[in-house]
């Protein structure tokens, strides 16, 4: 009888791209795999899976904002299915490895590729399991995947990976960790696997680009699935954060798909004052690439430098604009509302006022330059481990366990909010700086 995986993740409009890569290793391993997708907190899809494949690895991914829901799942699933081992994976399994250790049998750091592996060719002892090697991306288990999850297969935009990491130090952002962010979590010994395996720069989520070869494969594998497929959603934080070689050569070799596809750039990337950039957009357009991503996050270049630490100018961001609309890119502006106003040294507007301001930024884009095409805003939500997440906890912004942030960034705000600009000096101890209860409320609802 053949050995079985399940692999599980909460539902979204994107392809669960990290376990489509995951499933594939599970096969090269010799195991059956099966990829479940729960929502709403309905974890009937596992379950029944589990009594049905009867597995013998559960594996899920779990992040800040659905843990508390795939815990309470945990424990009764390890008292229904005691022979089955359950590993956990992710952004958040990685930065509290000790408590999913609590509920799961592994807990899966960084990377995943190599120690899944491991896992499964029952090379690791259970517990919390360290990055020791980086291996190469493997290809993407589409087919299967595609023949459980029809209205996947149906879609018209499918989505695609082709690097990890970032060389940008956003705050709010996990990609900008470092090791150092773990270093009280793990063993001197799990320390210095994981220091090895993440030279030379340390980043805890490590950089690893695609070869083009390989995502061309993969963009055949899914017309030949999918005949419906009209558009790549390339979903890297920064898709042209690369060298102008592998621009090129990725470029030579799209064209010729007859598919359309969508990025996501930074503006320093996209400067038409420097010639590469220049030459990547360029050779981008020629390809296909009908639309861009750009994230502004907010209007006010205090906050940005301050606590984002995105310190682009908005001179900038117009040249981008009038460049990208001279090409024909259609772009989307990326935004947080209801930030951490009123801690910051130089003086900002706070609150409703500040969100406002950069709904009237991207008019002004729009009126000057032809674009955003759409404007996007999610609510800021203050996700534990990352820098933000303490800046928020030290000046009172948000004082409670990470339960309740919401599991979809669109719900409500669960941070405390200043009556003005304090400063510095803004902490929770003062209560007069801050709305009351009531208003806490109203604010958080709008």
């Amino acid at each position: 009888m053949a050995k079985r995986v399940l692999l599980g993740a909460s539902h979204s409009v994107i392809e669960p791209l990290g376990l489509l890569h995951l499933s594939t290793i599970a096969r090269q391993e010799g195991y059956e795999p099966q990829i479940r997708l729960f929502k709403n907190d309905d974890f009937s899809p596992i379950e029944q899976a589990a009594e049905e494949f009867k597995p013998n690895f559960l594996g899920l991914t779990v992040y800040t904002g659905n843990h508390s829901q795939v815990f309470k799942y945990l424990d009764e699933f390890q008292k229904q299915h005691p022979t089955i081992p359950v590993i956990l994976g992710g952004p958040h399994a990685t930065y509290f490895p000790s408590s999913c250790l609590n509920h799961a049998d592994y807990v899966v750091l960084s990377e995943g590729f190599d120690s899944f592996r491991r896992i499964l060719r029952e090379q690791a002892e259970p517990g919390i399991i360290p990055l020791v090697k980086q291996e190469p991306f493997p290809p993407s288990d589409r087919e299967s995947f595609y023949q459980d999850h029809p209205g996947f297969r149906t879609s018209p935009i499918k989505s695609i990976i082709t690097q990890t990491g970032c060389p940008f130090s956003c705050t709010y952002c996990y990609n900008s960790s470092t090791l150092d962010d773990l270093k009280s979590k793990l063993t001197t010994k799990q320390f210095t696997q994981m220091e090895r395996a993440l030279k030379p720069l340390g980043r805890l989520f490590p950089r690893s680009l695609r070869d083009v070869e390989s995502i061309i494969e993969e963009i055949g594998e899914i017309k030949r699935t999918s005949p419906e497929t009209q558009m790549i959603y390339f979903q890297d934080d920064i898709f042209v954060g690369v060298g102008n070689e592998w621009i090129r050569d990725f470029s030579k070799r799209f064209a010729p798909l007859g598919l359309s596809f969508h990025a996501q750039v930074r503006f320093e990337y996209a400067d038409p004052k420097n010639p590469k950039a220049r030459e990547r957009l360029e050779l981008m357009r020629e390809a296909g690439c009908s639309g861009l991503t750009v994230a502004i996050e907010s209007a006010d270049p205090v906050m940005r430098k301050e606590v984002l630490n995105r310190a682009m100018n908005e001179d900038l961001m117009f040249e981008v604009f009038e460049f990208l609309s001279k090409l024909g890119y259609k772009v989307r502006t990326e935004q947080m509302l209801g930030l951490p106003y009123g801690a910051t040294k130089e003086k900002t507007k706070v609150n409703l006022e500040a969100d406002l301001e950069t709904l009237e930024l991207n008019v002004r884009l729009k009126e000057a330059t032809g674009l955003p095409s759409m404007a996007w805003a999610s609510i800021f939500a203050p996700y534990s481990g990352t820098r933000i997440g303490k800046y928020c906890r030290t000046h009172g912004f948000y004082t409670g366990e990470g339960d309740d942030v919401p599991e979809a960034f669109f719900e409500r705000s669960v941070l405390n909010f200043p009556r003005e600009w304090i400063g510095p000096s803004l902490s929770p101890e003062v209560k007069e700086n801050w709305l009351s209860k009531d208003e806490q409320e109203k604010h958080k609802d709008r």
